[in-house]
């Protein structure tokens, strides 16, 4: 269990990161504020908890997410592929319900800012995939 919590540790904070980067990159050349919708967690607090704090709870549920498909992946494989297509489907619903739970008013640009967020999570996933593979 420890290899799959630090397996888990790696693989979260690893993909995580990469895609904030990818929001963050989208949302400064282009403006559509995916980063924004991804760290928003202001609808749970009185005032914002600040950017930093955002990130870590961004990363805290993707090590949560990565530690429970690994225990799949190793233990359950049998339920790997759809809990992968779950996380997926329940990922692509976040997107309507954070939109609608900011505080502020979100410039997503419409259909485009949910395809971006859709493929930026099916990226999300597919890392997460590759580095089980590759043993992480």
């Amino acid at each position: 269990m420890r290899k799959i919590l630090v397996s888990g540790l790696i693989t979260g904070v690893v993909s995580g990161v990469l895609l904030l980067l990818a929001s963050a990159y989208v949302e400064s050349s282009a403006g559509i504020e995916i980063m924004t919708l991804l760290l928003n967690v202001d609808f749970i607090f009185e005032r914002s908890p600040g950017l930093f704090m955002e990130i870590i709870f961004h990363l805290m549920v993707s090590v949560t997410l990565a530690i429970i498909l690994k225990w799949l992946y190793v233990y359950k494989p049998r339920l790997y592929m759809p809990g992968l297509v779950t996380v997926g489907a329940v990922v692509t619903l976040l997107y309507f319900i954070l939109s609608s739970l900011a505080v502020q008013t979100l410039d997503l640009n419409g259909y485009i800012g949910f395809v971006l967020w859709v493929i930026f999570h099916i990226g999300y996933l597919q890392a997460l995939h590759l580095m089980f593979r590759l043993g992480l």
